[in-house]
């Protein structure tokens, strides 16, 4: 097929991909690493997301390690469509009020990712792309009179926030390069160009009313990003390869949100929200026959991400200065099993340090991010010498974390918190190579 006609395919699938990506949220409430996901597309889910040391597919190698991409055979254009779907469990405890627990209904959130690999005319140089939803939250509860948090608003003179609804969205878009200095040597840079929507049906982040009451928080846009990246991949010999790659903040442009003060006349605030730098480190073995075994190491630096890294307390007028989130550190297993010429089996572990410390509950019932374990299992099967067609299913372990009610200017004795969160993903891929 002409290389014209190719890149018009792909052009057109990207434009598909990009109209499906802003209807299919990556939504759903304990994403992985924190706000971000931990992996993404079949096949890097089958394998936990450790791939950043060796190259599998194109959609892994986007996401955690260009660099990779030097050592596909040939050029290679990827679909995945994950489905996310999570059990919210939210509890809490007031004086003289009593205690009482809801659960949210979020729902199943898409997620589609693509990616293509293109060898260019010289030949030591690739070109990646990758499109994604790499990051968001939800939560989805009606006010409940018996829960005292999900009971008549605190301005209003009762306990808690009445329901609660909130939605983050995070997409990327990574163009890169990678080249090849030597036979063991590859390096890829390029930048990171997101888009990005925060909303809230109460916009804590800013400024209370003159009642205690805060503004909605859904009258806002997406807003922009950039960021870049840069990663290496080194062959040491046929048993092992290792590789890295550092992502920089990806910096959003101050999000602004259109709402109305305790009389109704409007406002007009500004949030700044952005993502966190991520540094990777990962390494494949090759030295059993038909095996490949991978080893991830990645942390992630929220500590001085804005909005999200910011102290979980509150300012004078009111506003939530953040939701507390600390630095993370994760660890990926992930072992490739080539069982018959055309079939291929996965499984995965991943690990992950606390998000947040348990004071910080109150502040993050919209965002319960907070996970340590996570199992995964996958498959692909070959449908010909250029296709193959891959799933993977990933579950996050149940967490909880409880913490007293804060407010501005008290934290109220006698009172609870309890988050409860468990996560399954499902995921569907399809490879072709050309």
């Amino acid at each position: 097929m002409p290389i014209y006609r190719r890149l018009i395919k792909v052009a057109v699938l990207w434009t598909l991909g990009i109209v499906v990506s802003n209807h299919a949220a990556v939504c759903n409430p304990a994403i992985g690493q924190g706000v971000l996901l931990p992996a993404g597309g079949a096949v890097n889910r089958g394998m936990a997301g450790a791939t950043t040391g060796t190259a599998i597919e194109s959609i892994g190698s986007m996401i955690w390690n260009p660099a990779t991409i030097s050592q596909l055979p040939c050029d290679e254009l990827a679909f995945g469509f994950e489905v996310l779907y999570s059990n919210y469990e939210l509890s809490s405890t007031f004086p003289a009020v009593g205690s009482g627990s809801s659960d949210a209904e979020n729902g199943a959130s898409p997620v589609p990712t693509i990616a293509w690999v293109h060898q260019t005319r010289n030949p030591n140089v690739k070109f990646g792309i990758g499109i994604a939803g790499v990051a968001g939250f939800s939560s989805n509860f009606r006010a409940d009179l018996s829960n005292p948090i999900l009971g008549q608003p605190l301005s209003a003179g009762g306990t808690g926030v009445g329901g609660v609804k909130s939605e983050a969205c995070f997409y990327q878009l990574n163009p890169n390069f990678a080249l090849q200095l030597t036979d063991r040597l590859s390096i890829a840079a390029g930048p990171v160009v997101g888009l990005g929507k925060v909303t809230l049906d109460e916009n804590s982040l800013v400024a209370a009313n003159g009642d205690g009451s805060y503004p909605r928080g859904d009258g806002t846009r997406y807003h922009w990003g950039l960021g870049a990246q840069i990663g290496f991949h080194y062959l040491h010999n046929a048993c092992w390869e290792f590789g890295a790659n550092i992502k920089s903040p990806t910096w959003y442009e101050d999000f602004r949100y259109f709402g109305e003060d305790e009389n109704g006349a409007p406002r007009t605030d500004k949030v700044d929200v952005d993502l966190p730098m991520i540094v990777s480190g990962g390494l494949g073995y090759k030295g059993f026959e038909y095996v490949l075994l991978t080893l991830d190491v990645r942390y992630v630096g929220y500590n001085w991400t804005e909005g999200f890294g910011d102290p979980a307390t509150y300012q004078a007028n009111g506003a939530a200065n953040g939701l507390g989130w600390k630095d993370v550190c994760s660890v990926s297993t992930g072992a490739q099993f080539q069982l018959t010429p055309n079939l291929i089996s996965r499984v995965g572990y991943y690990y992950s340090t606390d998000l947040f410390d348990d004071d910080a509950t109150f502040f993050n019932v919209s965002s319960p991010l907070n996970f340590q374990h996570m199992v995964a299992v996958g498959g692909s099967y070959a449908l010909n010498a250029n296709a193959s067609l891959s799933a993977a299913y990933n579950y996050m372990f149940d967490f909880g974390s409880t913490g007293p009610y804060i407010v501005p200017g008290a934290t109220i004795p006698g009172s609870s918190v309890t988050t409860e969160l468990d996560v399954h993903f499902a995921v569907v891929g399809l490879n072709v190579r050309y």
